[in-house]
């Protein structure tokens, strides 16, 4: 199908911004359920992008990586942003609820935009939106 492959190629950037923004941040707080919510989301986003992956490589693609400068940017600014804040916890919450949001905000638009997609890829979109949706709604009891 014709979107297929911009679909997936944004699913796995979704999905390598999440991992990133999580692995940056993880170990600026001492809490132990928070930690374990991002954990578990994290590996979410990992098996996300693993299947985009692979549906990306049977279509003779291969999924693109974060520019390192946008990876750069971005982790010095949530770790200045978190060792500034008076509750860390609730500031990584807080940067966590606006990356879920820009998250769903772009696979809703994808979801509406990009039309008849293979069952598989159309199947793996909804399960990023339904993440980003689980995800937002277990960072709100951490602010």
């Amino acid at each position: 199908m014709e979107n297929d492959i911009p679909m997936l190629n944004s699913i796995c950037r979704t999905t390598q911004m999440g991992c990133y923004g999580i692995k940056t941040v993880m170990n600026e707080t001492v809490n132990r359920d928070f930690r374990n919510v991002l954990r578990a989301q994290l590996s979410e986003y990992e098996q996300i992008y693993t299947e985009a992956d692979r549906l990306l490589r049977e279509r003779g693609e291969h999924s693109r990586s974060l520019h390192p400068m946008a990876k750069y940017g971005s982790a010095l600014s949530a770790k200045m942003r978190v060792r500034t804040s008076l509750d860390p916890t609730a500031k990584i919450a807080e940067m966590m609820l606006q990356g879920s949001t820009r998250g769903m905000i772009k696979s809703m638009h994808n979801i509406r935009t990009m039309g008849i997609l293979d069952p598989k890829v159309s199947t793996l979109s909804k399960r990023l939106l339904q993440t980003e949706q689980a995800n937002f709604n277990q960072m709100k009891q951490f602010l």
